[in-house]
């Protein structure tokens, strides 16, 4: 049979295992395709997965139990005052405060000490060691053995505030929104920091 130029005569004899062979190429670099997008969706869900148990785990490494606060501070409601004599401070801001002969170590909610001042529990020490006070809890009562306490000095006034107004330490990052005294906290921080009082001012 005569075509009229090679081409035609190529078309005919191949033509067919041509287009086999491009929907074949087609396929396979679909598969390809496929394939990397399904193991990135798998790589991604595994670390997804991983942060999320991490996060899990160190959520999970905080106690929330109360059992070793007295029944009458156990028994407190949200937000309601209890008066309390501070015996003293130990060291890294803790209270040791006595309720009905019993002693309870405390700490001061959303103060966190990574940030402080040289003088920092000096200070604490100074205004509080011997005092009566009112304290107060929020949601949790207690958190890795230790009482969690709002302070209060006369006049309602919050001690907690108090020290981060002054910069002698700052607000705790994990600090709930929803917490009872969130708003007077992170306003007092927010004083220090306009003012560049204690640690902002370093």
């Amino acid at each position: 049979m005569y075509y009229d130029n090679k081409f035609g005569f190529y078309i005919k004899q191949y033509g067919t295992h041509i287009i086999v062979s491009i929907i074949c190429c087609i396929i396979v670099l679909a598969g390809l395709l496929l394939y990397f997008k399904i193991n990135d969706n798998k790589n991604y869900n595994s670390a997804l997965n991983n942060a999320t148990a991490n996060d899990v785990e160190n959520n999970s490494q905080v106690d929330y139990d109360d059992s070793m606060l007295p029944q009458e501070l156990r028994d407190l409601e949200t937000g309601k005052k209890e008066s309390v004599k501070v015996a003293t401070i130990e060291d890294e801001g803790v209270l040791v405060i006595l309720t009905n002969n019993s002693r309870v170590k405390a700490k001061l909610i959303g103060v966190d000490y990574t940030e402080i001042m040289p003088d920092t529990f000096y200070l604490i020490n100074q205004d509080l060691e011997g005092q009566y006070v009112d304290i107060a809890f929020d949601e949790h009562k207690a958190e890795n053995g230790y009482a969690m306490v709002y302070v209060y000095l006369e006049k309602d006034k919050l001690y907690n505030s108090k020290v981060l107004e002054q910069g002698n330490a700052i607000l705790s990052s994990n600090l709930s929104k929803a917490s009872l005294e969130y708003n007077d906290l992170a306003e007092s921080q927010a004083y220090a920091k306009q003012n560049l009082a204690g640690v902002w001012g370093e």
